[in-house]
């Protein structure tokens, strides 16, 4: 039953679900005594504008507006009952463990102010007291964004049905690139939306879904391999209140990549449309605080007809100083009790969210006041009970069915996603690779428990495979991909991820029998062509690759990577000006994308066109100081253009010293840039010392065509120093 026809048979309406602005939490505390009695101007108006208004707005999910005396004192009765039981707001987390940003739960004071004020006749009060209105909800209550997205198509949401999750994908367009202060999500029609999440997938897999469902999206509560954007979570709930950000936790986006809009949509009796927009607010600087999306879960779900009080667990111990940010607890209709706290190293306890009493429709995220510091060593817990008998009011299925893990929502979950910074952002790295492979390894022990049940389901043996591959065990991917299209020949994309993992592991010849039947059978598969592209690239099969590259951008003209990729084969097959016009679709699509800069000024100079490649490089610099392929080419053709011991000289030598120091040393190609411009500067001796320690490093890693050219350098500044 949906929430709004629950409160119908109740006698009740749904009320004061905002919570808008405030980013403090509700303290118990009465504010000054006033003489007379509460008036709605000068008292009930400031609770209800923060805490009802954000939902009870005109095309809201509330059933009615609460945005003026009228409003408020025609459904007064209705809010003094919802809000005296705590139904209104909609608030889950137990009072007292925490403290979290934005909490809608009303004071004491305010519950009482709101009751006195109904008994005492329901006083208007003077117009000049009445604050402010709340900034209009249905339109961007962040400010105006810098780049407004929106789905492609609207989704048609039928009269009545079960509740629907629908992902839709957004592609990132060339000036949404960059770094991402804040987003607002915009549902479109939130008489129907419950609630969305927005992620990013870097893999196509996104695309790939949407593409094989005839409607706008693809459904299921899973995200194709989509992730939380840099560890970052991005959502909207009813009366959540907009996140205006930080530079210093901002995400970044890349052009190419898609926005995953994954939406809940419950029918309202009538056809409905949704169309939902993301704005983004941009940031000028690159983040300093990084991020990584933690979640304990578990799959190992398994929910008896009857039983009453069965506990998911799950835990981690985290091998770095940390604090968390925000805390996502998410099950479905037979959650009960929802807890999550943190055992610290002393013994003591830190909750992080306890819920008793679960309740799927309100579910949201929640950022903490202040970020919860967690030292080394600290376990994270994870304790979900579930009630799956006849006594939950919420229980999808009468008489109670047995349930399990999945992602229709009469199935079960059990997560508690965590948005956590490390410490000392260089532990990030640590952090994220020893979490990974715990949840990696998760999911792949419930792929074989599917695969017991299922022998030779084709789906769970490919997504083995892709989780195999993320683990690094490529021959046990490779293994269960030919496993998966065995048993469906007809998977042709399947033929494109099992060729990426043999080109991994330098079985080319086998990635290319896959990549040509998937080209046959998917003639219109940008990404098949574009993998055929690079593989024949990288079997230094030029015009194979150009001719496949060419029939990727056909089909997809603004991917700005195949551009790029199209470039570099046309520059290794010698062909110069076509890799210079392919090099430059690719800026033009996304000038702020450095990589392809580099390599387009590379191709300038290998051109003789030293003006425009000094131009490019110096683009490159101005927005990434420490890029080191841009010092070293701007290096090398400041070397070719000046003469010894000139201004040139001097300019190319603090770049090639730049570019040592950002490689620690260790990148002999840099070393020797440096040995050439410190000869050139008139520093001779210093030259050689570098030289040196380039041949050595070259000797180290076996590079033999450097190894030949240093020995040729070494040797002619040995002769200058003898002269």
């Amino acid at each position: 039953m949906s929430l709004r026809r629950c409160c119908a048979a109740l006698g009740l309406a749904v009320l004061g679900c905002g919570g808008a602005e405030a980013p403090a939490p509700a303290v118990e505390s009465t504010p000054p005594a006033r003489t007379g009695p509460p008036t709605f101007t000068q008292d009930v108006a400031p609770i209800v504008f923060r805490a009802c208004s954000a939902c009870h707005y005109e095309g809201g999910p509330g059933p009615f507006t609460l945005l003026d005396y009228d409003d408020v004192r025609d459904h007064a009765s209705q809010i003094v009952e919802v809000t005296q039981s705590r139904y209104m707001p909609p608030w889950l987390p137990a009072q007292g463990l925490v403290r979290y940003a934005g909490e809608r739960r009303l004071t004491a004071g305010e519950l009482d102010t709101i009751a006195a004020w109904v008994e005492g006749g329901r006083l208007e009060g003077p117009a000049d007291a009445l604050p402010p209105p709340p900034a209009a909800a249905s339109g961007w209550r962040g400010g105006t964004p810098d780049v407004v997205l929106e789905m492609n198509e609207a989704f048609e949401v039928p009269a009545d049905g079960r509740d629907l999750y629908r992902n839709f994908v957004i592609r990132v367009p060339p000036q949404a690139e960059g770094w991402i202060k804040s987003v607002e999500l915009v549902p479109g029609n939130p008489k129907v939306v419950h609630h969305m999440v927005m992620r990013v997938d870097k893999t196509g897999a996104s695309a790939q879904r949407d593409a094989e469902d005839p409607a706008p999206g693809f459904d299921g509560m899973d995200f194709a391999g989509a992730l939380m954007p840099d560890g970052r979570f991005v959502g909207w709930t009813p009366g959540k209140a907009v996140d205006p950000g930080q530079v210093a936790r901002a995400f970044r986006l890349e052009a190419g990549n898609d926005l995953v809009l994954q939406i809940h949509m419950r029918p309202s009796g009538k056809p409905e449309t949704v169309k939902a927009k993301i704005g983004l607010h941009l940031s000028d600087r690159p983040a300093t605080r990084r991020a990584l999306a933690m979640e304990l879960a578990t799959t190992d779900i398994d929910l008896a007809p009857g039983a009453k009080d069965v506990h998911i667990t799950d835990r981690y111990t985290l091998p770095v100083e940390t604090y968390v940010i925000s805390v996502y607890p998410h099950a479905h209709y037979l959650g009960k009790q929802l807890q999550g706290w943190a055992e610290l190293p002393d013994g003591s306890k830190k909750w992080l969210v306890r819920i008793d009493d679960w309740n799927f429709d309100w579910q949201d995220q929640y950022r903490f006041a202040e970020p919860i510091h967690l030292p080394a060593g600290t376990v994270l817990k994870m304790d979900f009970s579930y009630d799956n008998s006849a006594d939950n009011p919420h229980n999808p299925s009468s008489p109670p069915v047995r349930v399990g893990f999945g992602s229709q929502s009469t199935d079960e979950m059990a997560e508690l996603i965590l948005e956590i910074e490390p410490a000392d952002p260089a532990d990030l790295v640590t952090l994220d690779q020893n979490f990974m492979n715990g949840w990696l390894d998760r999911q792949i022990a419930h792929f074989r428990r599917v695969l017991a049940d299922k022998p030779g389901d084709a789906t769970a043996l490919v997504a083995m495979a892709a989780l195999e591959a993320r683990r690094a065990r490529p021959e046990d991917a490779v293994k269960h991909y030919r496993e998966g299209l065995a048993a469906a020949p007809d998977r042709h994309a399947t033929r494109v991820e099992l060729a990426i993992v043999l080109m991994s592991l330098g079985r080319l010849d086998e990635a290319g029998t896959e990549l040509e039947q998937a080209v046959a059978k998917l003639p219109d598969d940008a990404r098949a062509h574009l993998t055929l592209g690079n593989l024949r690239r990288r079997q230094k099969r030029y015009e194979e690759s150009i001719a496949q590259l060419r029939r990727a951008v056909e089909l997809e003209p603004d991917a700005s990577e195949t551009w790029n990729n199209l470039g570099i084969s046309y520059e290794l097959a010698g062909k110069l000006a076509d890799a210079e016009a392919a090099l430059s679709r690719a800026v033009e699509l996304v000038p702020t994308r450095s990589l392809f800069r580099e390599n387009l000024a590379r191709v300038y100079a290998a051109q003789g066109k030293d003006a425009d490649a000094l131009g490019a490089f110096r683009a490159v610099l101005e927005r990434d100081e420490n890029s080191v392929p841009a010092l070293q080419g701007m290096a090398a053709v400041l070397l070719r253009t000046s003469d010894e011991g000139t201004a040139g000289a001097l300019k190319a030598a603090d770049a090639a010293e730049r570019a040592v120091r950002l490689t620690g040393g260790k990148d002999p190609g840099a070393l020797e840039i440096l040995a050439v411009a410190l000869l050139a500067s008139g520093k001779p001796d210093k030259a050689l010392a570098v030289a040196r320690q380039a041949f050595a490093l070259a000797q180290s890693k076996g590079d033999a065509a450097l190894i030949d050219r240093l020995q040729t350098r070494i040797a002619e500044i040995e002769g200058k120093l003898g002269g």
